[in-house]
């Protein structure tokens, strides 16, 4: 019977380690192999994962320099045999019958990958927001939507379960994205080969950690990081024309969240000008086709800013709350 290798990335997450691996101990269908991938640790994670692979011979140490996510996660997939594969990072968890229900949805279907919704929790586990990852039930997970970015995968790597062939038929994972754009990159590439399929449950447990790369990021960095993943994953498709104009739609609003940290800074705002202009894919240069269109984002992005703002008290509270913060006010 086919069965399912789980792959974990590890790299400084000594204080949960254990609890995620646990997590997968505790499944209601068990996993034949726990694949954890030390990808450069310098605390002691890797010895919390050797001493529980004393009594657990499932769990698989792999130790290596610091890599990178996906370089990781593309190590774990060459050392896997099952014929399905889950992800799971180093701090976060399952709950238990999340890898039985997503089994009896994908093994007799014609599914690319299913997942699950998420819920967050803090460093103690506790609940902090049971709709922080909850998707929107009127979005469907089809190609389109999820190359252009319309419908997030939910918890993401941690909730997902796909087929091993599909991972190396889609090329693996990018190991030049970064910042979550490598997940993103994946299950557009993923959804080529089949529908996915959400199951509406809970069962991934995501873990905020303050001191995450993520939430530590600025609210300028975060928007390049968006669209910079935003144009990397629309470059598999540069000749589909159809979906370059909806890319360059989606890309537009993504444009205006970084333009707007740089609307006091003429020489940023014509750089930015410049990177667009002249990136290296052409999902990148076709954003703007040239200053009059570039100035003309920047109008209309202000005008919408100033009637949402007009509209909604606390949404002018919040934005210059976030740029007081930014700014360091």
């Amino acid at each position: 019977m086919e069965g399912v290798d789980v792959i974990i990335p590890l790299f400084n997450c000594a204080s949960f380690i254990e609890r995620a691996i646990i997590s997968v101990q505790n499944q209601l269908k068990p996993v034949s192999k726990i694949i954890v991938i030390n990808d450069g640790s310098t605390d002691t994670g890797p010895l919390i994962v050797s001493n529980m692979a004393r009594n657990d011979k499932r769990i698989i140490l792999l130790n290596g320099p610091n890599q990178g996510l996906s370089a990781a996660r593309n190590k774990g997939i060459r050392a896997s045999s099952e014929a399905f594969i889950a992800f799971l990072d180093a701090d976060d968890a399952w709950e238990p019958e999340k890898i039985a229900k997503e089994f009896s949805v994908i093994s007799n279907s014609p599914y690319s990958f299913v997942h699950t919704q998420a819920r967050a929790i803090d460093t103690s586990d506790q609940l902090i927001d049971v709709s922080l990852y909850k998707s929107n039930p009127n979005i469907s997970p089809s190609f389109d939507n999820i190359r252009l970015g319309i419908y997030p995968v939910v918890g993401s790597a941690s909730s997902v379960l796909t087929r091993r062939k599909l991972l190396f038929e889609a090329g693996l994972f990018d190991e030049n994205q970064h910042f979550g754009g490598e997940d993103w990159d994946m299950w557009a590439r993923l959804a080529q080969f089949g529908p996915v399929c959400l199951i509406d449950e809970p069962l991934t447990r995501i873990r905020i950690v303050p001191s995450s790369l993520q939430r530590s990021m600025s609210g300028e960095d975060r928007a390049r990081s968006r669209l910079h993943s935003r144009i990397m994953v629309a470059s598999h498709w540069q000749n589909d024309m159809e979906f370059l104009l909806c890319h360059r739609k989606e890309a537009r609003k993504d444009v205006w969240a970084v333009l707007r940290w740089l609307l006091l800074k003429p020489t940023a705002l014509y750089q930015f000008y410049i990177f667009l202009r002249h990136h290296d894919e052409a999902a990148g240069r076709i954003i703007v086709t040239n200053i009059i269109d570039y100035i003309s984002l920047i109008v209309r992005g202000m005008i919408q800013t100033v009637i949402g703002v007009i509209g909604s008290p606390g949404e002018c509270k919040r934005l210059w709350n976030r740029f007081k913060t930014e700014r360091n006010l």
